[in-house]
């Protein structure tokens, strides 16, 4: 099975899962969004699994919540 997936910026990323599983295991950019801001969205780049999320609140893809540090919550 295989899915095109439009990212937040505009680009489009083919996604190829496994047919058991369903698991993805392949995602290449397909086409570049006119006004991405991301430097390495190019045609045929491999994506990392996280890369599919969409950005932060505030709009900026730096500080999106994979970059946000996770305060430990203690067990009561």
């Amino acid at each position: 099975m295989s899915y095109n997936v439009s990212l937040w910026c505009g680009c489009v990323v083919y996604v190829s899962c496994h047919p058991e599983t369903g698991l993805a295991h392949t995602r290449i950019i397909e086409s570049r969004g006119t006004a991405c801001p991301v430097r390495n969205h190019e045609v045929g780049a491999r994506l990392w699994l996280w890369e599919l999320l969409p950005p932060g609140l505030d709009g900026d893809p730096a500080a999106d919540a994979r970059a946000a540090p996770v305060a430990a919550q203690p067990i009561s």
